[in-house]
């Protein structure tokens, strides 16, 4: 009987254990792990602030604020831990809170992390000045600090300093060559005003992110507007050249994402206006107009290429349907009215 009865216990425990080991097994990997060294170490309050963490960069505010509280409880002479519940007060836009758990944090061990946060809020908040004084200060603690340097940039950019702005992403990018968003930014700036030396902006930040679809359609674009512009003082050779680099990347963002309806509209307007392949020009609006028939633009064009075809009715049912989805589209007015000018 006493055999009987340390048999049933040690059922008890396994069975015990192995639903303690299982009730985590429906969570990601990550989560469940940190779930199981919590309950291994209750009052480790490093962990209570990594699946804080976890929370917050998951989306799961309401649990991550519950658990960064719980370790500031543990432990609340722990300057990351006032970040991170900062970091969570700001995605509940409690920007008060915020500022407060900061200085705390900065109070404690006077945290490079802490003074950057600190100045990303009040440049969100406007507060120019603040942010230039706590940037000045995260740097005098680590003069290298590319984060820093990157948020002074944008303070100068928003404040009016074109050329101060040029200078620190130039800063920024000799402290972190990996630094996406400085070549991102550079880029735009240098296409808006057709400068060639966008392309090798473009050509760094996708060395680090070849995948990112905006960059990949961004450098097609930008090959495409200098070819045109190349075409229209009538330097064809150029021209050609650039126009064939747009056509390039148009088809290694296909590549990347088949249902790239920009992408097959701009092949097409290449084909149209610089080729005079109106056939392909057809097929490849058509495969814009397939994968999203509310995209006005390809629409319009095609009606345009059934003009130089002179498939006159179809040319009219394409701006009619542009008109439709889009009513302030000036061209597809304009070309209606030149059909309906025509057949008076």
């Amino acid at each position: 009987m006493k055999k009987l009865f340390c048999f049933c216990i040690l059922v008890a425990l396994f069975c015990c254990f192995s639903c303690k080991s299982r009730k985590y097994d429906n969570l990601p990997a990550t989560l469940a792990e940190l779930c199981r060294q919590i309950d291994n170490n209750p009052k480790n309050s490093d962990l209570y602030q990594q699946r804080a963490e976890y929370y917050y960069e998951n989306r799961q505010i309401n649990e991550a604020l519950v658990d960064i509280l719980h370790a500031i409880k543990l432990n609340d002479n722990i300057s990351k831990y006032y970040v991170t519940l900062a970091d969570i007060y700001l995605a509940k836009n409690e920007t008060d809170l915020v500022e407060e758990m900061l200085n705390k944090a900065i109070s404690i061990d006077n945290s490079n992390d802490a003074y950057l946060k600190l100045a990303e809020l009040f440049l969100y908040q406007y507060m120019y000045k603040e942010c230039d004084e706590t940037l000045e200060k995260a740097i005098r603690l680590k003069n290298y600090n590319p984060k820093a340097f990157l948020t002074k940039a944008i303070l100068l950019k928003e404040t009016g300093d074109t050329i101060g702005w040029l200078r620190m992403m130039q800063l920024v990018i000799d402290q972190d060559p990996r630094e996406v968003l400085a070549y991102t930014d550079l880029a735009c700036f240098f296409q808006d005003k057709l400068d060639p030396i966008a392309i090798n902006y473009y050509k760094n930040a996708l060395e680090i992110t070849p995948n990112d679809k905006i960059l990949n359609y961004n450098l097609g674009k930008l090959y495409q507007d200098l070819g045109k512009m190349a075409w229209e003082i009538d330097n064809l050779d150029e021209a050609n050249y650039y126009l064939n680099l747009a056509k390039e990347q148009y088809q290694n963002l296909i590549t990347l994402d088949p249902n790239s309806y920009p992408a097959f509209n701009n092949l097409g307007y290449i084909a149209l206006n610089f080729e005079d392949n109106y056939y392909e020009a057809v097929r490849l609006f058509s495969k814009a107009i397939e994968i999203d028939s509310l995209y006005d633009h390809a629409w319009c064009n095609r009606g345009i290429t059934y003009e130089y075809l002179e498939e006159w009715s179809l040319a009219r049912a394409d701006f009619l349907q542009c008109k439709k989805i889009n009513p302030n589209n000036e061209k597809a007015i304009i070309e209606l009215n030149r059909l309906d000018n025509k057949k008076k």
